[in-house]
């Protein structure tokens, strides 16, 4: 298991809809273990966004959603 990403986190992350790149980033970060502080201070969000994004319950804004595109796309 990554450090920092319990089970469940991991699990609902794995579940997710695959289609958002909200869901795709979690998967990348929970792969190389980035940690969801990291995420949050690059994007000037909170945590609890980020892992909202993870998820999948929300969507991220269309402001954030290239530069989440390029980060999955320069870590996979």
């Amino acid at each position: 298991m990554a450090q920092g990403y319990s089970s469940v986190f991991i699990k609902d992350v794995r579940e997710a809809d695959k289609t958002k790149i909200g869901v795709q980033l979690g998967r990348v970060c929970i792969d190389k273990d980035i940690p969801v502080t990291d995420v949050a201070e690059f994007f000037s969000v909170s945590r609890m966004t980020v892992y909202s994004w993870f998820r999948g319950k929300t969507n991220a804004p269309e402001k954030h959603r290239d530069k989440m595109q390029k980060l999955v796309d320069k870590l996979i």
